[in-house]
């Protein structure tokens, strides 16, 4: 990689699924463990509930804990999805083109006509969804970058690497 010429160039533009598929990534947790983290915690409130009793205290726990369990699903898989779609249709998002040239020391980020150079240090977080890639910058920043653009395996694996610690 010389820093004349990037070794790689990437513009795109992202659709609904590929946002929701970062958005997944930056907001519900990195590793699997975290995911579910908080509906375990309700679940353990219900069976603490059962194990001190349901006839006394204990049902309040259990109900406590189904409160919590039904609030997280409905928030996960209906209420955030549903103000996200809004919210993609409504401003269009991603309509606009983003690219990510890298470099030998750094990479380019392109969103909005504007262009900003970072080191690969910047790079807090790197995941990996289904259909997205998702780094996490030092400074909260998160990029989202679909996997369709690789056209090449040897492409995807430059960027993998490039990222990865």
């Amino acid at each position: 990689m010389t820093d004349q010429k990037p070794a790689l160039s990437l513009r795109y533009a992202l659709n609904l699924e590929e946002s929701q598929d970062g958005f997944g990534l930056a907001t519900f947790g990195k590793k699997q463990i975290t995911r579910f983290l908080t509906p375990l915690i309700s679940l353990g409130i219900i069976v603490y509930g059962f194990y001190i009793g349901f006839s006394g205290v204990g049902r309040y726990y259990v109900g406590l804990g189904v409160f919590f369990l039904v609030l997280q699903i409905a928030m996960r898989y209906w209420l955030l999805p549903t103000l996200f779609k809004r919210q993609f249709i409504k401003y269009q998002a991603a309509r606009s083109e983003q690219g990510i040239d890298l470099y030998q020391h750094y990479f380019e980020l392109y969103s909005g006509g504007r262009k900003q150079q970072y080191p690969y240090s910047e790079v807090q977080n790197f995941a990996q969804g289904k259909l997205t890639y998702m780094l996490e910058l030092k400074t909260r920043n998160v990029v989202i970058v679909p996997k369709r653009i690789f056209t090449q395996p040897d492409e995807q694996r430059l960027f993998e690497h490039s990222f990865k610690k």
